[in-house]
């Protein structure tokens, strides 16, 4: 039993049930389409997608995460297909085969986010759309959630270097503070990185 299993083996959603407000505000309507979801956890955002009724798989490390985002899934009457995968490794996801990823507070340690970004890129179709929130290095003074580490944490100009490795067009990318009400985990202001980019 890994880390994350540890710490999903739990009757309790700990990042709670509803999605994220930055996938909600990107994806508010009905759609279509397949989406791989990094780094999914417990399943709130994939449940979220498919509610919206895209065709969703949720990629984790953890079995425990994966075991409840099928149980959430069947709880709110909805398919979400699961892959248990490092998502540090190379080619951990399909290469083109998807037109929308996420990764919401996707946090690897230094050495995997390079692989970690380029199979969230590399894993869309062209057109298609990568979409994430993760915590920036200033979280560190708020202690509301996301890695102690700060190496585990994002700069939005880093982030944006890597990102014009792969050939993408950058809709938006801005560090923002906002308020987070997720679970137990996830409580209280918070700084961000979100992003929304195009694969060209």
């Amino acid at each position: 039993m890994n880390h994350w299993d540890e710490k999903f083996d739990d009757a309790e959603y700990i990042y709670g049930k509803e999605a994220n407000e930055w996938v909600k505000s990107v994806f508010d309507r009905r759609g279509h389409g397949k989406v791989a979801m990094l780094a999914e956890g417990e399943g709130r955002n994939g449940v979220y997608m498919a509610k919206l009724g895209y065709d969703v798989t949720a990629y984790d490390y953890s079995r425990v995460g994966l075991d409840k985002t099928r149980r959430l899934a069947q709880e709110a009457g909805v398919a979400v297909g699961t892959s248990l995968v490092d998502i540090t490794e190379p080619y951990a996801l399909p290469r083109g085969e998807y037109d929308i990823s996420i990764n919401v507070f996707g946090h690897v340690p230094t050495d995997g986010k390079e692989e970690m970004i380029r199979n969230m890129v590399q894993t869309v179709k062209p057109g298609g759309d990568i979409v994430f929130e993760l915590y920036s290095k200033r979280q560190i003074e708020f202690q509301t959630g996301g890695p102690k580490d700060i190496h585990m944490l994002y700069d939005v100009g880093d982030l944006k270097q890597e990102l014009e490795k792969h050939g993408v067009k950058v809709l938006s990318l801005k560090e923002a503070i906002v308020r987070r009400n997720e679970g137990r985990m996830h409580q209280g202001k918070s700084a961000v990185i979100q992003g929304h980019i195009k694969k060209e």
